[in-house]
Order: structure tokens, then sequence, then C-alpha cells
């Protein structure tokens, strides 16, 4: 569905612009104090913006897979979601 300048899709798709899509259902795991953390998160560069999953058994794909690597540009940020969404590099 494309509205106005943005285009929605299921699954991304590389030379695009104004996009918003799913599919592959982001997660980012951070070290964080010395703890390994995983949470499901926005990816979002210039581009584009990939959603993360919303439900339990969903599954995901951490942010340093190829797929997402190969899409996401050298300005992409996750947002973490939990009690404090927290934005931050794109774990690579």
């Amino acid at each position: 569905v494309t509205l106005g300048p943005l285009v929605f899709r299921h699954i991304a798709q590389k030379n695009t612009s104004g996009e918003v899509s799913g599919h592959y259902h982001p997660k980012a795991r951070v070290n964080a104090r010395g703890r390994l953390i995983t949470r499901p998160a926005f990816v979002v560069d210039s581009a584009r913006l990939i959603l993360p999953a919303y439900g339990t058994y969903t599954g995901g794909l951490f942010t340093d897979a190829e797929p997402l690597c190969r899409l996401m540009g050298a300005d992409a940020h996750v947002i973490l979601t939990g009690p404090v969404p927290t934005s931050l590099p794109m774990p690579r």
C-alpha cells in the first residue's frame, strides 16, 4: 500500500525509500553492564523502518543476520522495546 511518501509492504526491498515493513521481526542482542539482553526491536535507517514481532511465539531475526545487514544502511539504529525504549546503533 502506498500512502503519500510511505510504502507499506510485508517484506522489505532493497533500493527503496519511505518503506515500512514487517516479516523479519528484528530483535537485538546487546551487552549491558555485563549482561546479554535480547529484545524485539524496531530497525530504522534513512530509507526504511522494519517492525518487531508483537506476539510471544513469532520468533525474530537477530540484527546481525545477513538479510538485515544487507538491507539496512550504515546509519541504521535499533529501538529496543521494553519498559524504557532505548535507541542505539544497529548491532551487526
